[in-house]
């Protein structure tokens, strides 16, 4: 059979100018990677060295919260929950759940200073002033950088107090956890060092970011009874992700 005759098209050499495409792609593409990348580091939200309450007491300590990370991995419980929406969906966000029950216990406290009563017992227009004072309390960025240090107020010492003895209750029971095994964590220590991690990234998730009106996470979660509303840049970029990823998809906590 006689070959076809080649078309002077394809005889020639492949233009230089695809090999520059590449080039100025790849370029382009790992310069965008590598300021991201930059960003996400110099943009993350403090570990704080200690927390203290308002008298200077060490309620938990940088090294704690490191340690509770540790936890969440030990146990496995990014396939069971999530921080900062990454993670599985059979348990809660474990930093969502952390903030509502800090501005539940917050408001709870303020109330029983202020009238005597606790919130379920007021009318609504008490409820709505105390739920703004406990958004201002909590939005209010108490990290000191010059001394690492994040100081809590009287009402958050009370709520964070709380922390260890919900995730003891539900790490009990599997049919209100997404069926972990029975008492999974049961340990003090570790349940102390969990509700310090998860209890820094309810802090991150809404404490203001020095200089803005929104929160290391943009907003993230939505929980409008702390103050945590939709920004802008979050409406924006609803379609992917507008939290910083961190090594392996998960945050690397410094010692």
């Amino acid at each position: 059979m006689t070959a076809l005759p080649e078309s002077p098209e394809d005889s020639g050499d492949l233009s230089r100018w695809w090999l520059r495409a590449i080039g100025i792609v790849m370029v382009i593409g790992f310069g965008l990677l590598l300021t991201i990348t930059f960003l996400a580091y110099r943009n993350a939200p403090p570990i704080p060295g200690k927390v203290v309450d308002a008298q200077g007491v060490t309620l938990f300590t940088g090294a704690d919260i490191s340690d509770g990370q540790t936890v969440f991995l030990k146990y496995g419980l990014m396939d069971n929950g999530s921080i900062w929406g990454h993670g599985a969906y059979l348990g809660p966000d474990y930093s969502a759940q952390a903030l509502h029950r800090m501005g539940l216990d917050t408001v709870d406290v303020l109330a029983v200073e202020q009238t005597g009563k606790r919130f379920t017992q007021l009318d609504a227009i008490q409820q709505a002033g105390l739920q703004a004072q406990t958004a201002v309390i909590l939005k209010q960025n108490r990290y000191d950088a010059t001394t690492d240090t994040l100081i809590l107020t009287p009402a958050e010492t009370r709520a964070w107090a709380q922390q260890p003895g919900y995730w003891s209750d539900y790490f009990r029971d599997p049919a209100g956890n997404g069926g972990l095994k029975p008492n999974l964590i049961s340990d003090p220590a570790e349940l102390r060092h969990f509700a310090a991690f998860v209890s820094w990234a309810a802090w991150a998730s809404v404490a203001n970011r020095p200089g803005e009106n929104y929160a290391y996470t943009n907003n993230f979660p939505y929980d409008p009874t702390v103050g945590n509303l939709p920004t802008s840049g979050a409406v924006l970029w609803r379609g992917g992700r507008t939290l910083p990823r961190r090594t392996g998809g998960f945050l690397r906590l410094a010692a």
